[in-house]
């Protein structure tokens, strides 16, 4: 059993007599709530002060950013707007697209390089996992599963499938074969990374739970792009990226209380994480009480280095003050209290 707990520094930053772990799988228990999106941390930038010059090892979990089977270059530049991560309009919680186009050194390279250097952060690793076939799926989970210092895969669903271009994480069938595939080839634990433009994201979510994930993170970025008028072009060079950011963060909430209480009706309930726009404890509050067991916090590192131990403060200083004993008190507590009332 993987106890991450046993590997941080856990009473240097929360009160004890407060329960802040999750249990995101039967073999996976991480200390606390709050963890590191995939695509903040990796390979260009992989020292925890990119993030915050407190320790890593005080969070709940990291997910560095996604591998594929073989090493990719990523998207023609520019790949990022705004490129400097500052204020816009003296406003922190500004518009952020991305293009990166999934650049890493593949698979082999990451393992025998890159989590080595993770095992340094002393927490949870997640490694985020990505595949243009079945086969590829396979073949990434093949190495991980043997790799040393990983404790969960995160399956990033949103790459086309070679044979006929679809998405996976647009269909449930292919949602459920990639799963399937990967836990063909792991005994670790699998988070799928869905889509958030999809008609209905309980029957992704019901497949790749029925395919073998035993957790969901909720959602990816969403498909977006923005005009330069100075240019009359596109900002980005793959004219098309992914929003995320504040402007997420409504889309993600209504994405992750719909598939809780859609899966909760068919007695298939799983561990949601929260993902989108999360800069402050108010907002991983509002994920929670949507019915995630955990957030994840991406944009707002770049914006405000500092931000996940400042949520996870918040989230102290919020339980104390209404007297919560465990952060499982608050998960889904804006539901119904009836399953299926409206």
């Amino acid at each position: 059993m993987v106890d991450a707990s046993a590997n941080v520094v856990f009473g240097q930053l929360l009160d004890r007599t407060i329960d802040f772990s999750v249990d995101l799988a039967p073999n996976l228990k991480i200390p606390n709530p709050i963890m590191i999106s995939s695509g903040v941390l990796g390979y260009e930038y992989y020292e925890q002060d990119h993030v915050s010059s407190r320790p890593l090892s005080q969070l709940g979990a990291v997910v560095p950013k996604t591998t594929t089977l073989f090493p990719r270059d990523g998207n023609i530049q520019p790949r990022q707007f705004p490129a400097d991560y500052g204020k816009v309009g003296g406003n922190e919680e500004q518009l952020f697209l991305n293009s990166f186009g999934l650049n890493n050194p593949g698979i082999e390279t990451v393992i025998g390089d890159w989590v080595p250097r993770w095992a340094q952060w002393h927490t949870t690793i997640i490694i985020s996992i990505a595949g243009f076939s079945l086969s590829e799926f396979r073949e990434v989970a093949s190495v991980v599963d043997e790799a040393k210092g990983i404790h969960a895969i995160e399956v990033n669903l949103s790459c086309p499938n070679v044979e006929d271009r679809a998405i996976f994480s647009h269909d449930p069938n292919l949602a459920r074969s990639a799963i399937a595939a990967v836990r063909e080839k792991t005994r670790l634990p699998i988070l799928a990374k869905l889509a958030p433009n999809v008609p209905d994201i309980s029957v992704i979510a019901e497949a790749t739970v029925d395919g073998g994930a035993d957790a969901l993170t909720i959602c990816n970025t969403m498909p977006a792009m923005d005009i330069d008028l100075r240019t009359a072009s596109p900002v980005l060079g793959n004219i098309y990226g992914g929003l995320s950011g504040p402007s997420l963060r409504p889309i993600s909430l209504a994405l992750v209380y719909e598939t809780a209480r859609a899966l909760e009706k068919k007695g298939k309930s799983v561990p949601i994480i929260g993902v989108g726009g999360i800069s402050k404890a108010e907002h991983a509050l509002k994920y929670i009480l949507a019915g995630a067991s955990a957030v994840q916090i991406g944009t707002a590192n770049w914006v405000r280095p500092g931000t996940a131990w400042r949520v996870l403060e918040g989230l102290q200083a919020y339980m104390t003050e209404h007297g919560i004993s465990s952060i499982s008190e608050l998960r889904g507590a804006a539901h119904p209290a009836t399953v299926g009332k409206t």
